[in-house]
């Protein structure tokens, strides 16, 4: 039996072949059925994976991808997939998912994707039984990169944070005041703009008024979030890099919150492997 399990956000997807002998990590340009058109999908998959599975056949196929959510778009990627491999059986599931399987595999839990945008739910260890709406970085994502920058940027550019950051930031980044809201109201591609700042925000953790900024925002994804599952008796895990990386602010506000926290992860490809594997 060969595996061949992916994890698909709109900018990458992480591969895995996995055989009784071997694991073998591959990437990918990020492929999104809802942005992407067939054509796109089938370039990606003939000219970006295949030739580095070279003669491997899969057995078995388990994608999880961002824009997945059933009916017509899993039908069309689940074709685009039998073109480049007949023999395999295939099976297409969201991302939030594959999320709450690789952080909880067969255990109850909440499951929360952390990265450019944000998503949540409650899994019973078999399947999602409720999900908040995460609505996007203009009314929601709260918790994610685009909310992190957002809330940043919000607080720079009203003297919150001081002139010496401002000055740093500006000079960091080549910009300033018209050019930053140019970026972000008439570029495309604004969330990953504002999440692409996160490393900036993330070296400047130890200015005070920045930490404040950073723990108010995740305690508004607790609030509007987590919050409205059972996480009384239910543990929270997270994935993404906003996730991995901001986690120690992560458990403090968890802490102050009474949320139990559980596994943080940088991506689930590892997760999922373990839980096909131990399926099988």
């Amino acid at each position: 039996m060969i595996l061949l399990i992916a994890d698909s956000g709109s900018t990458t997807t992480d591969w895995a072949v996995v055989s009784d002998t071997y694991t073998r990590h591959i990437k990918t340009t990020g492929i999104n059925p809802v942005h992407q058109d067939d054509t796109t999908i089938d370039c990606i998959i003939a000219q970006g994976l295949c030739p580095q599975v070279d003669n491997i056949s899969p057995t078995h196929i388990y994608f999880y991808g961002a824009g997945c959510v059933g009916g017509a778009t899993n039908m069309r990627l689940l074709d685009i997939l039998h073109r480049h491999f007949q023999q395999a059986h295939i099976m297409i599931e969201s991302d939030l998912l594959g999320a709450a399987r690789s952080l909880c595999k067969y255990d109850r839990g909440i499951a929360a994707i952390l990265g450019t945008g944000c998503n949540s739910c409650y899994y019973d260890g078999s399947k999602i039984i409720a999900n908040i709406p995460p609505l996007g970085y203009i009314l929601g994502d709260e918790g994610s990169g685009a909310s992190l920058g957002k809330a940043f940027l919000r607080a720079l550019l009203r003297n919150e944070l001081g002139n010496e950051l401002l000055k740093e930031f500006y000079t960091a980044h080549d910009t300033d005041y018209h050019k930053l809201i140019t970026r972000i109201y008439r570029e495309p591609s604004a969330n990953r703009f504002l999440a692409s700042l996160s490393p900036f925000i993330a070296s400047h953790l130890d200015n005070v008024a920045v930490h404040r900024v950073v723990t108010e925002t995740f305690a508004t994804f607790f609030d509007n979030h987590i919050m409205r599952y059972d996480y009384i008796n239910t543990p929270l895990h997270l994935t993404g890099s906003i996730a991995y990386y901001y986690k120690h602010i992560i458990d403090e506000v968890a802490q102050r919150k009474g949320v139990e926290i559980g596994t943080i992860t940088r991506t689930p490809i590892e997760g999922l492997i373990t839980y096909h594997t131990s399926k099988t």
